[in-house]
C-alpha cells in the first residue's frame, strides 16, 4: 500500500495552468568525477528545451519551467549532500513556488518530466517495490524492532535488558535452585510478552506488508508462541543470527530474506485476485480496469513493474482512455495524448484510495494490469 504523506500530498496537488517539472536523478560520481551527473542532467534539460511541447507553451508557462531547471541544477550540484544520499526526487512549478524532494538511498532511472501535474509512476513503484516491513530481533532478554522504508531502516523500539534479577542458587536438595530456575523462565516468558505486545501496537499504527524475525532460532521459536495471530500471519521469514551482530550483517542477512519474501507476498496477492476473479470480484486487462476506475470500483490494483500503455487523458478533469478521441466525454474539452497512461490512472486510483501494488514476477497471463473489486460485478 503506498501510503507516504508525500505521494497523498503529489497526487492531491491542486492543479493550475502552469505545469509540473519532476526530476528523477541519481548522483553518480563516475571516476571520481564529480560534474558527470550535472552535464547529464543539462543533456536531459537540452532536450526537454527542444520538445514540441515546450515550444508551445506560452512565454509565461516557458518562464516557469526555466526556473525550475535552475532550481533542479542547483539542487543536484549544490544543496544535496551527497555523503548521505545518492539520489533525489525534485517536484517544482516556479510560478506559484511549489518546490518538494525527497532524498533517497538507492539509485533512481533518471527521468525529466514536465506535465500539468507530478509524475508519480516512478515513485509509486519505488514505495510499493520497497514495501515497509519490520525487522523483530530478539533473545531472552533484549529486543530491537526496526521498520525498513525505502531501502533505510529506522529503530522503532528496544529493550535493553528484559531479564530478571539474579537470585542466590542453593536451598535445601536444590529446591531453591529450581524455584530460581522458574523465575527466570517466568522471566523470560514475560519478557516475550512485552515485546509481542510491543509488535501488535506497531503493526497496528505501521500495518507492515511483512514481518522478518531475527535470532537464534530455539529463542525465535519460545518467543513465536506469544505472537498475535494477526502479527504471526505477516512472518515471511526468520533470519539465524547472534541478536548482538554488527547491525550491517544483520540487514545484509534480512535483505536477502526479504527478496524470497517479497514473492511469497506478491504470491499472496495474486493468490487472492485469483480466489476474488472466482467469486466475480476481479477483472484483468487494462480495457477491463479502466471501466471500473472510472465507476470508483476498485479496490486493489495489480501491475506488471514495468508495464507502460499510450493513452489520452483530459487535464481538467480525471476522464483517460485508451482511445484517440477528439474530446473530453465529461465535458467536451480537448484531450492529449500520453504515453504512458498509467501514471495517469495512478493518479486517480490514489485519490480514490485504491491500494496500488507494482508485482515483479510475470503477469502477462493477467494481462499485465488487473484489480479486485468492492463489489461482485454480478449482484
Amino acid at each position: 500500500m503506498i501510503k507516504s504523506k508525500v505521494v497523498k500530498e503529489l497526487v492531491h496537488f491542486s492543479q493550475n495552468d502552469y505545469p509540473v517539472t519532476s526530476a528523477y536523478f541519481t548522483v553518480d560520481f563516475k571516476n571520481g568525477n564529480h560534474k558527470t551527473h550535472i552535464v547529464e542532467l543539462k543533456k536531459m534539460i537540452r532536450y526537454k528545451k527542444n520538445t514540441t511541447y515546450f515550444k508551445l507553451l506560452t512565454e509565461s508557462e516557458k518562464k516557469s519551467i526555466l526556473d525550475d531547471f535552475d532550481k533542479i541544477i542547483n539542487w543536484f550540484e549544490v544543496e544535496l549532500d551527497s555523503s548521505k544520499y545518492i539520489s533525489s526526487v525534485c517536484f517544482s512549478q516556479s510560478k506559484t513556488g511549489f518546490w518538494k524532494m525527497i532524498n533517497l538511498k538507492n539509485p533512481l532511472e533518471n527521468e525529466l518530466v514536465i506535465q500539468p501535474k507530478p509524475y508519480i509512476y516512478q515513485l509509486s513503484k519505488l514505495f510499493s517495490n520497497y514495501s515497509r516491513y519490520a525487522v523483530l530481533l530478539i533473545d531472552k532478554s533484549k529486543a530491537r524492532i526496526f521498520e525498513q522504508s525505502l531501502g533505510d531502516y529506522k529503530e522503532l523500539y528496544r529493550v535493553s535488558d528484559n531479564a530478571p534479577e539474579s537470585v542466590k542458587v542453593g536451598g535445601f536438595k536444590g529446591r531453591q535452585e529450581r524455584k530460581v530456575e522458574r523465575n527466570i523462565h517466568q522471566g523470560v516468558v514475560q519478557h516475550y510478552k512485552e515485546v509481542s505486545q510491543k509488535m501488535f501496537d506497531l503493526n497496528k499504527s505501521h500495518d507492515f506488508n511483512w514481518i522478518v524475525l531475527g535470532g537464534h532460532r530455539e529463542s525465535i521459536g519460545e518467543f513465536r508462541k506469544y505472537l498475535h495471530d494477526y502479527v504471526e500471519a505477516k512472518v515471511t521469514a526468520v533470519v539465524d543470527i547472534e541478536p548482538h551482530a554488527p547491525l550491517t550483517d544483520v540487514f545484509e542477512k534480512v535483505h536477502k530474506a526479504s527478496k524470497d519474501a517479497r514473492l511469497r507476498f506478491e504470491d499472496k496477492l495474486l493468490e487472492d485476485f485469483s480466489n476474488r476473479k472466482e467469486a466475480d470480484r476481479a477483472v484483468e486487462g487494462i480495457e477491463a480496469v479502466l471501466p471500473k476506475l472510472r465507476e470508483n470500483w476498485i479496490d486493489t490494483l495489480l501491475l506488471h513493474e514495468s508495464y507502460q500503455r499510450k493513452g489520452v487523458f483530459c487535464r481538467n478533469c480525471l476522464y483517460i482512455d485508451l482511445s484517440p478521441l477528439a474530446e473530453c466525454p465529461e465535458h467536451g474539452g480537448p484531450l492529449e495524448r500520453t504515453q504512458n497512461i498509467i501514471e495517469h490512472m495512478l493518479h486517480n486510483a490514489l485519490q480514490q484510495g485504491v491500494d496500488i501494488q507494482f508485482i515483479q514476477q510475470p503477469m502477462e497471463k493477467y494481462g499485465n494490469l488487473a484489480a479486485t473489486l468492492r463489489y461482485p460485478i454480478r449482484s
